[in-house]
């Protein structure tokens, strides 16, 4: 079986294939060097000028410490919003500490704040990987890292005083997005300008996935966030007010999940994927056929949202059809993700630490095949949707794409990355407490979502045939009463409370685990390699990637 180099997971040596292609030569390398020095550069990154600092990984190193000090906050907010739901009254009286307030931090922490910053320090991590060079600017990106973290500060005060524009997912107030996109242009130069000097002429299709999305998510910041339309920045109408600005804010819910959280995860994905599997990537052709199509398809479907709404009728047609046309990228993704982790599923079970990113890995793949499949097939289409759309299946939904999908992948990441740019092991049996009490609070937190949204539907549902004898008309009058319907969810609410409160207890430990490790004492690290060495760690000749040293 010919194998294209495309084909190949980065650091694997060709050389070592036989001409079934069956036989997988990986050269090991120690990336982390001595811990000591390793140490000593992290402890600078955390002086009160980090963000001057210039050292490899910096970057990588600092947007992932703040995304996991903000993950830690953000959940402790959830926890109190589930606690609401059991106790309406918990925290009352105080405006600030409100659900109606707190909610919006909540969601843009958890997605700009933990989940932005996460995916793109891994990517600055993997972008001098496959481009043999290093960052063109760890100063720029340690800069881009505090104005980031200046606009979550800032929406962490601006949105619970009610400073909002009241559009979901596009909050902030004008300043704010203001500081966003500046953020963005800065991102766009420095990953642009490391992969014009990259060594490797051949792109990965981790590569495609980043700098794509470094393209769209601008724009779709800037259309969603009515950017140049409400100069008060205080949710006036701007030139788009009413129906067209809630297609346009869905427009914008929709692609800012597709074309920003996704392709940079899918990114992620499919550079570890070969890399803690240690086998090479099924098909990179059929990798470009799933990035071309969600291309093309994922952008029309922002209207599914709003189906039986005032807007066109044509306008839901055209997004239910590319929403289900959306299973060709997914299954692309998911049939190359089977094909490349065959013979490594027992690593599922596996509580070794070398086998730690890999599970995390694979329930975050399973995971985004869920997802996908869901929100293709069932909450699109107009039947379907009439049934679900206003339940809390669709909140299940949401949470099974952010914390089910993409936190998974990139907590595997982390997991990966921690002990390399520190040169310090993460705890062991803490990993396997976060990954145990993760997916049982998982399980449990969607599962009551899931259920409660198929009785909440159902209830909904339910109508009486009715007579009216002055016109002779047959009418359908609610069978339950909506207070009754919230009076029968209250025992789920119970429940989905308890099931954040392990997946919190778990995402927790996660949190200390990787502060814990950050400043523990460095030890020294062996200078021989392990053979089980990650993939990705390989050192590739001179004449390959343009370094000094030889292969190993």
């Amino acid at each position: 079986m010919a194998i294209h180099p495309y084909d190949l997971p980065p650091g694997v040596d060709i050389s070592g294939f036989s001409k079934s292609g069956l036989s997988i030569k990986f050269l090991p390398k120690n990336e982390m060097g001595n811990g000591s020095v390793a140490k000593e550069r992290f402890q600078v990154g955390l002086g009160f000028w980090w963000f001057l600092d210039k050292s490899e990984n910096s970057t990588a190193r600092n947007f992932i410490f703040s995304s996991v000090v903000w993950l830690g906050l953000v959940v402790s907010v959830a926890l109190v919003l589930a606690l609401k739901f059991v106790w309406p009254d918990f925290l009352g009286g105080v405006a600030w500490l409100s659900f109606g307030r707190l909610r919006p931090f909540h969601v843009n922490g958890a997605l700009f704040g933990w989940l932005s910053m996460s995916s793109l320090g891994i990517m600055f991590y993997i972008l001098p990987k496959l481009t043999g060079a290093r960052l063109w600017s760890e100063r720029l990106g340690n800069v881009t890292c505090l104005l980031w973290n200046t606009v979550i500060v800032l929406s962490a005060v601006s949105l619970p005083f009610g400073y909002t524009q009241g559009r979901e997912y596009a909050e902030y107030v004008l300043p704010l997005d203001l500081m966003t996109v500046l953020c963005f242009m800065l991102l766009i130069y420095n990953a642009f300008k490391t992969v014009a000097l990259r060594k490797e002429k051949a792109m990965y299709v981790s590569l495609w996935y980043f700098l794509a999305t470094l393209v769209w998510a601008p724009i779709i910041f800037l259309v969603g966030n009515n950017f140049m339309m409400d100069w008060t920045g205080l949710g006036g109408r701007g030139v788009v007010p009413g129906v067209n600005d809630a297609m346009l804010n869905w427009w914008y819910g929709h692609n800012v999940i597709g074309m920003w959280f996704s392709t940079l995860g899918l990114g992620i994905f499919y550079y570890f994927l070969p890399v803690l599997t240690k086998n090479p990537l099924y098909s990179h052709r059929l990798s470009m056929i799933g990035f071309w199509t969600l291309a093309f398809f994922y952008v029309w479907n922002g209207q599914h949202h709003l189906v039986y709404g005032p807007g066109p009728d044509w306008l839901e047609s055209v997004a239910i059809t590319f929403s289900v046309l959306m299973v060709i990228p997914v299954f692309a993704v998911v049939y190359n993700f089977f094909k490349t982790a065959h013979g490594k599923w027992h690593l599922i079970f596996d509580s070794s630490y070398e086998a730690l990113p890999v599970r995390f890995l694979m329930v975050g793949g399973l995971a985004y095949l869920l997802t996908c499949t869901q929100g293709a097939l069932i909450n699109a289409p107009r039947t379907t949707n009439a049934y679900f759309h206003f339940t809390y299946w669709t909140v299940g939904h949401a949470h099974l794409a952010f914390l089910g999908s993409f936190s998974f992948i990139n907590m595997a990441a982390i997991y990966y990355i921690i002990p390399r740019i520190t040169g310090i092991q993460m705890n062991h049996r803490l990993a396997n407490w976060h990954f145990g009490l993760f997916t049982a609070g998982i399980i449990v937190f969607l599962g009551i979502l899931h259920t409660a949204g198929i009785i909440q539907g159902a209830m909904w549902m339910a109508k009486i045939e009715e007579i009216d004898f002055l016109t002779d008309k047959v009418i359908l009058r609610p069978a339950v009463e909506f207070i009754d319907v919230v009076r029968a969810l209250h025992p789920f609410y119970f429940t989905v409370m308890i099931g954040a409160g392990i997946m919190v207890s778990g995402i927790m430990i996660f949190v200390f685990n990787v502060i814990r490790t950050v400043y523990a004492t460095p030890y020294t690290v062996p200078q021989t390699a392990p053979s089980n060495a990650p993939a990705d760690t390989v050192k590739r000749d001179e004449k390959q990637r343009g370094r000094e040293g030889t292969r190993e």
